[in-house]
């Protein structure tokens, strides 16, 4: 197959260009591989060049970054692998790790990946595609395949790799893919956490990630990964609900991430509106989107049965947030990132209770500045998640529109805040999250949230006026984690 099509996306890349000079003066031949051929073939902008090389890859790398300007990285030199950093994206250069480019190709991860075009070729708007593993029919098919035995053994982080693809490009699993990802999975313990992160990442920033991990969880990946969700399995709620815990955390995150693509019914709201611009941080979405799949993680520990077909969860959301704070850490997040979904985790109901206070005695000052002084930035991150929560509850005693009664509580507290609050809340606070885990030796948390609150509330109402005082403040108002109330 010889297709013409997806190359001028590319020919002209100067990065390229130069790269196919520097290696026919040194007797070298280079291929456009891996993600992004296959990228290519899809009609997709690849965001970043890979390429292999029969020959010097350190080399050839090194004489780029210096004709280029830019910088050079080498990332595996045992294994000749090296990263040209360019003005947009990079270049990754490695040389083959077979006797010969189709050994080398039948190496990789996936046939979709298993695949490679002479840059020669490609510059010059013609290349035949070296396919020895059936790629290009099964990137037809939108399939996805391995590219032979023994690949997820060699590296079991292909395992949450396949995943992401499905979330990402929108392929389905070739037959028996599924047992042989089950299968493999107990070898994702043996994968540096810092790799399973990154994946994880790539995963959950992807438009379809819910479908994705829904197909986890029929193949047994989900819970492996992350064992507290399993714990909601089977766990009834109540009348407002028709899923169990797990099932409800699960389409929590797929109503999210409708939200996240633009709010469908919504995408006119204020709510909506205002977190386009939350959702542009950087990994905001992913945690957001993780948050949601845990939301609801403290509910299985604190369940207590009442009336039949009823129970309470006193106290859930900030079990919970501790729970999806250890998850967050064993898949490698950072502290920051971890304590990050763990604080939306936390406030989750915090525009529920609101609102039950609004409907009983009227929207006060102090509750909505309450409310934003615990959520500070991620407010529009805490609506979203509860918006979310909302729309995968369809039990019986669901209330009638509550998603609108909820984008309309948004509105008024965005009214106040811009009409009321907006200059007492532009005084920075007396403390920071890092300022305040090293004087207390703190763990990133809910617990530091909550006292950040605290003090903010306390440094808004003239109890409070230095970092010194509110220090001594947190440390009496610090608590130890308890489960929930009996």
């Amino acid at each position: 197959m010889t297709p013409a099509r997806p190359w001028p996306l590319i020919a002209h890349d100067p990065a390229l260009v130069a790269l196919q000079g520097l290696a026919r003066r040194q007797g070298a031949r280079v291929w456009l591989t891996g993600g992004t051929l296959r990228d290519l073939l899809l009609g997709l902008a690849p965001p970043d060049l890979d390429l292999s090389t029969d020959g010097d890859a350190l080399a050839l790398g090194r004489a780029l970054a210096q004709a280029l300007g830019r910088p050079f990285v080498p990332l595996k030199e045992a294994l000749a692998t090296c990263r040209v950093v360019l003005e947009q994206g990079h270049l990754d250069l490695v040389g083959l790790r077979a006797p010969g480019l189709e050994a080398d190709l039948r190496r990789r991860d996936f046939t979709v990946n298993a695949l490679a075009a002479p840059l020669a070729g490609v510059l010059a708007g013609r290349a035949a595609i070296k396919d020895p593993t059936g790629g290009l029919a099964d990137l037809g098919a939108r399939r996805l395949r391995l590219a032979g035995p023994g690949v997820l053994s060699d590296d079991p982080l292909r395992v949450l790799r396949a995943y992401r693809f499905l979330a990402s490009h929108g392929l389905s699993l070739a037959p028996g893919l599924e047992q042989d990802l089950a299968a493999a999975a107990p070898g994702l313990f043996r994968v540096a956490r810092e790799r399973i992160a990154q994946e994880w990442r790539k995963l959950m920033a992807a438009p379809a990630a819910a479908p994705a991990v829904w197909a986890m969880e029929r193949g047994q990946v989900l819970t492996r990964l992350m064992p507290e969700l399993a714990m909601g399995r089977g766990v009834l709620q109540n009348p407002f609900h028709h899923l169990d815990v797990l099932e409800h955390n699960l389409a929590t995150l797929a109503h999210l991430e409708e939200l996240a693509a633009g709010g469908g019914v919504y995408a006119g709201s204020l709510l909506l509106q205002e977190a386009s611009a939350y959702l542009a941080g950087q990994n905001a979405r992913a945690q957001l989107k993780t948050a949601a799949l845990l939301h609801d993680l403290g509910k299985p520990a604190t369940r207590r049965p009442k009336a039949p077909g009823w129970a309470t969860f006193h106290r859930h959301d900030l079990v919970g947030a501790g729970l999806a704070g250890q998850a967050a850490r064993r898949l490698g997040l950072s502290k920051a990132e971890a304590g990050h979904i763990a604080s939306l985790v936390a406030g989750h109901m915090r525009p529920f209770h609101l609102l039950g206070a609004a409907t009983r005695g009227g929207l006060s000052r102090r509750a909505v500045r309450r409310l934003l002084v615990a959520c500070g930035q991620h407010l529009p991150g805490v609506f979203l998640l509860g918006l979310a929560d909302t729309m995968a509850g369809r039990g019986p005693m669901r209330p009638a529109e509550a998603e609108e009664r909820l984008l309309a509580l948004y509105g008024q507290v965005a009214e106040l805040r811009d009409r009321e609050l907006a200059q007492a809340l532009a005084a920075p606070p007396l403390l920071d999250g890092h300022q305040l885990m090293a004087g207390l030796s703190l763990e990133p948390g809910p617990e530091v949230g909550r006292l950040l609150g605290l003090l903010r509330e306390a440094q808004l109402d003239g109890l409070v006026d230095t970092p010194q005082a509110a220090l001594a403040l947190a440390r009496r108002l610090i608590r130890p984690p308890r489960l929930g109330r009996r």
